[in-house]
């Protein structure tokens, strides 16, 4: 059984690091398109946190709650705690956060000029800060149970 929660835990951070370097250089790329097709982008990326990221997320914790429970009788080791810390804040900023960001950037439609609507800048620095925090929770995560082992 701890095969199948490792396989979890391991699918789960990779779909949400994977998907959220992917989204980061979509809208990356999205900042030189036209106001129309830029939403566009936000909404196809909208979908990829909603139905990989979060998931990926879910995955972690599961499978890394599961996989730490026998840890928890005695002295956790250094590397396990910064990886259940890093990776659990992580995840927790993902689906209380970003994702949810991400959801109200892709229900944007372009303002009456034709223009990005007044919502999208604050939603956008949300959403870059917030990702890019929880990338790099994740990241130390990752590091900490493979280097730091």
């Amino acid at each position: 059984m701890r095969g199948f929660w490792l396989l979890v835990h391991v699918l789960g951070f990779t779909l949400w690091l994977g998907a959220g370097i992917a989204t980061m250089i979509a809208g990356l790329t999205a900042k030189r398109f036209a106001p129309a097709e830029r939403l566009a982008a936000y909404r196809v990326m909208s979908a990829v946190f909603r139905m990989v990221v979060a998931p990926g997320a879910v995955g972690v914790l599961v499978g890394g709650f599961i996989l730490s429970a026998p840890y928890m009788r005695s002295d956790v080791p250094g590397w396990l705690g910064l990886m259940m810390g890093a990776g659990g804040l992580g995840a927790l900023i993902v689906l209380f956060v970003v994702v949810p960001t991400a959801a109200r950037l892709g229900r944007l439609e372009l303002d009456p000029r034709g223009e990005l609507p007044e919502a999208f800048p604050r939603l956008r620095k949300t959403q870059i800060v917030s990702a890019s925090l929880a990338g790099l929770l994740g990241i130390i995560a990752l590091i900490a149970g493979t280097a730091l082992k």
